[in-house]
């Protein structure tokens, strides 16, 4: 019986010894091609049983060539960069791992949340200038009795309003795939978005990057919010409309926004969102630390096992390819499984 393959594309980690290790002992075959050319990682895709990508754009052309493999695994929660309609007219799964970084990307959430309500970073800067100042120059707040508003309320978001139970404030969100019961049992008002951005105080974002979420910050929706808001994004950077979010900050319409994610990664050295005085940011780290770099490492090799050997992967982006390939029946629907089935449901209307 032939060896399944197994390559990983593109990905800059240092080691890939964790992926090689769950990969050989299943009796697979590994092959890391980051320090191959597109070209040479092409050939060595067309014979791969799976796929694990990083950072590489997966586009309908190379898809096409892709004559063996049974599934594409993106290393982290989002799949934005793998054309999922393409891989699911070839008849190919996409994998991704939703249910990792969940504590990271929350908490970080709330470090930049707070780094932005308490000032610590002009404090900080202040002190390293040889400043003291008992009366900070900006205005701070008491976080007790506001409101907190949360765009997207699936796993990610749901850790956020876990970690704002005890706060003292009121929890909004707004997400039209939820189940309410889940809301409820967090204590979280559902809201639609426009009374979510009129009515808090702090909006933050934890949706994918879809189609229909692309710009769902733009200037609308910053007109709608409470002036004096602070917004924050740990989500995906196109979410956001960065021209618009300069222009709501400029007018002084928002306080401040704290981002992790960008429209263009990295941004350009002489991009006004670096040094933008009222702008708190992060270089796409909410996903990291040490335990979950492991953790992911190891996660997407044993989804490429599964599969190569006949399973499905735990998570699914496109699981309307089950139905293409007969295989429907055997997935035990997940929370990520239904919101991807209500979403599909909303958008065939």
């Amino acid at each position: 019986m032939a060896k399944f393959k197994v390559v990983m594309v593109k990905h800059g980690y240092p080691s890939v010894e964790p992926e090689r290790k769950v990969v050989t002992e299943a009796g697979g075959e590994f092959f890391d091609g980051d320090q191959l050319s597109d070209a040479e990682e092409d050939r060595l895709c067309t014979e791969a049983d799976a796929i694990l990508v990083r950072w590489r754009k997966i586009t309908p052309a190379m898809i096409k060539t892709y004559r063996r493999c049974k599934i594409l695994i993106r290393y982290g929660v989002g799949f934005d960069n793998i054309d999922v309609n393409a891989a699911t007219e070839a008849g190919i799964l996409v994998g991704h791992l939703p249910l990792y970084c969940l504590d990271e990307v929350s908490t970080h959430t709330v470090a930049l949340w707070l780094a932005c309500v308490r000032r610590v970073v002009e404090t900080h800067q202040k002190l390293v200038g040889g400043g003291w100042d008992a009366n900070p120059p900006a205005p701070v707040f008491c976080t007790r009795g506001k409101t907190f508003g949360l765009i997207g309320l699936g796993n990610i978001g749901q850790s956020v309003a876990r970690k704002l139970a005890g706060w003292g404030m009121t929890l909004l969100a707004s997400d039209p795939f939820v189940d309410p019961k889940s809301a409820q049992e967090l204590g979280v008002r559902l809201v639609d978005q426009e009374t979510l951005l009129r009515e808090s105080d702090y909006v933050s974002l934890h949706v994918p990057l879809l189609p229909e979420t692309r710009h769902l910050m733009s200037e609308p929706q910053f007109a709608q919010m409470k002036p004096g808001a602070i917004l924050v994004n740990t989500a995906r950077g196109p979410v956001v409309d960065a021209k618009a979010l300069l222009g709501a900050l400029n007018r002084g319409h928002l306080a401040l926004a704290a981002l992790d994610v960008f429209e263009e990664e990295p941004p350009q050295a002489n991009s006004p969102l670096r040094t933008h005085p009222r702008m708190i940011l992060s270089d796409h780290v909410a996903w990291y630390s040490e335990e979950s770099q492991a953790e992911l490492k190891v996660s997407a090799a044993e989804e490429a096992v599964r599969v190569c050997q006949g399973g499905l992967p735990r998570s699914i982006a496109n699981p309307e390819v089950l139905h293409r390939l007969g295989r429907f029946k055997e997935w035990a629907p997940t929370e990520m499984y239904q919101w991807q089935m209500r979403r599909l449901e909303a958008l065939n209307r």
